[in-house]
């Protein structure tokens, strides 16, 4: 075994010798989601605070279903109309008469509200309202699906004004599409964004060799930076390349990584007319789907009746060129118009992934809201204890934490000590888990954070009992501490497990507060056997075995071997 592993690492090395380019792309690929956002977002450890400890805004609004099949309806009648002609039309042949009947069940289909297509409709919403609420760095927005009311209800910590969150929850002209430069705009036979492919070329070098200026331009055109920054960096792309801003603009590429559920990143940039070809209201679905034939999915979508006619004029006049999706300020698509397409309906093919489809679907159909929303209730809400009580509920936490620890000393002196430092470790990978995981905290959630913090204590003097009990039996410290610990283990084990599967069925069950509590009690359980079973047992091991302390005082009375 041991000659096979050395044969095959060296010839794994011969490889990565011949070969460097290989290796650098797997390292690419298989660089893990979270390091490579944690540092082009450069993210700071924080955990979040709900509603209840912050206060802001929440609002409910309801789907408004039969506004939304009565528009769908309307829609479609021009074109169900002329379907309707060709099944009737003695002189159109059967073939003809199949497609368009097939057509006609098809649009039927998408009148039919049921509650999972009612479901799948709030879903697209929730998406699209939560991408707004986010590119405009509002403060951790909350966008949850009510379904047994139909209805969506977003919460926004810190947020007062009204009317701007109004706004851009019910903005439906979000996304354009623009013609790339032609052939030839910056003269010489040559375009602008060739031009600006130095730049690019540039950058994309530094990414190739994990330089953080790739970081530092990714951070200055990402949307936390705000519009203004945004605007103000490709503005200055435009003078330093002489583009006329009268005729074009330049935007940035956005595209996904090669590793898989890696994030929207820009990528790259490029030039595009600053005429609209076409808007969000030009567009009425867009669905991903699989092709057999392009060994991908596919994005397939129909527009509007007028937007059909200008999509039949685009591409009739512009084949061969390029059709921006612009989606807010940033390019996530530039399909290549091949012939005259007519009838409202086209497709994207570009052998995408299925996030890919998902998301370019997503940015078609996100020119307006799937379904009209109706604001049920509005309300600012304050912190529910008040900036006095949460201040003096922090001292009681604060003031009960530092008696916990005194008592452990009090009672078990350096071995106290052990349990204070594995309860403080608790608190802080404990912090640090739900902070990764973008976790808001609420009051439930604190109070779940509070009692696996007993429950951590409780852990350590279920050991430090059966280390009192091994000594009293005239053992040596080091074989009380093996002992002690491991005669308490299943007894710890099976009481935090009980307890975890309930905190379980409550997360899959529950919502809400209940959800909340839930989250941090399951966490909390989890971090306080690692901190109590193994890093406080590592710590009693080196005072007993590496140090030779043999003297331990569990209670009120001194016990040696």
């Amino acid at each position: 075994m041991v000659k096979g592993r050395f044969i095959t690492s060296a010839k794994i090395n011969q490889i990565s010798q011949e070969n460097p380019e290989l290796i650098l792309e797997a390292k690419n690929k298989l660089r893990p989601t979270l390091v490579e956002e944690w540092i082009t977002k450069g993210r700071p450890l924080t955990i979040k605070l709900g509603l209840d400890l912050q206060g802001g805004m929440r609002v409910a609004m309801k789907g408004d279903f039969e506004d939304y099949a009565s528009k769908l309806r309307e829609s479609y009648i021009k074109e169900i109309e002329n379907l309707n002609k060709t099944v009737t039309d003695p002189s159109a042949d059967e073939k003809e008469k199949k497609k368009a009947k097939d057509r006609l069940s098809e649009i039927e289909s998408y009148f039919e509200l049921s509650p999972s297509r009612k479901l799948l409709e709030l879903e697209k919403a929730k998406l699209i309202i939560d991408n707004r609420l986010t590119s405009q760095n509002l403060t951790e927005p909350q966008v949850r699906i009510q379904k047994d009311q139909d209805s969506i209800e977003v919460s926004l910590p810190g947020v007062t004004n009204s009317s701007q969150i109004l706004e851009i929850i019910q903005n439906t002209e979000t996304v354009e599409y623009r013609l790339e430069e032609p052939e030839n705009s910056a003269g010489n036979g040559l375009t602008y964004a060739s031009i600006i492919q130095q730049e690019e070329n540039r950058l994309l070098e530094l990414k190739r060799r994990e330089e953080t200026d790739i970081v530092q331009y990714q951070n200055i055109i990402k949307q936390k930076l705000g519009k203004a920054e945004q605007d103000k960096f490709l503005q200055g792309l435009e003078e330093k390349y002489k583009i006329p801003r009268d005729r074009y603009r330049v935007f940035a590429y956005w595209a996904r990584g090669n590793h898989q559920n890696s994030t929207l990143l820009p990528r790259k940039f490029v030039v595009l007319e600053k005429a609209i070809a076409l808007d969000g209201r030009d567009m009425r679905d867009a669905r991903p789907s699989f092709e057999n034939n392009s060994f991908g999915y596919i994005v397939s979508f129909t527009l509007t009746s007028s937007g059909a006619e200008k999509f039949f004029e685009i591409t009739s006049q512009n084949k061969g060129r390029n059709l921006a999706i612009v989606w807010g300020d940033k390019v996530v698509s530039a399909p290549t118009i091949r012939s005259a397409i007519a009838g409202g309906v086209a497709q994207i093919d570009g052998s995408f992934t299925k996030e890919e489809a998902v998301d370019l679907a997503n940015v078609i159909s996100e020119g307006a809201l799937p379904i009209p929303l109706r604001v049920l209730e509005m309300r600012f809400i304050g912190p529910t204890l008040g900036i006095e009580s949460i201040e003096v509920g922090m001292k009681a936490v604060l003031i009960g934490f530092v008696l916990v620890m005194f008592y452990m000393i009090l009672i078990y002196r350096l071995s106290g000590l052990v349990a204070n430092a594995a309860l403080f470790a608790n608190i802080v990978i404990l912090s640090a888990l739900l902070s990764l995981m973008g976790f808001t905290l609420t009051l439930p959630g604190f109070a779940g954070i509070i009692l696996t913090v007993g429950m951590a204590v409780d852990a350590n003097v279920i050991i430090y009992e059966r280390i009192k009990e091994e000594l009293r039996a005239g053992k040596s410290a080091t074989v009380a501490v093996a002992q002690g610990f491991d005669n308490a283990f299943w007894t710890i084990i099976d009481s935090n497990v009980t307890t975890l599967i309930s905190g379980i069925l409550m997360i899959r069950l529950g919502n809400g507060p209940i959800k909340g509590f839930a989250i941090t009690l399951c966490w909390g359980i989890i971090t306080s056997l690692f901190t109590s079973l193994f890093l406080s047992r590592l710590v009693m091991d080196l005072l007993v075995n590496r140090l030779g302390v043999q003297k331990l005082q569990l209670g009120f009375k001194k016990l040696e071997s």
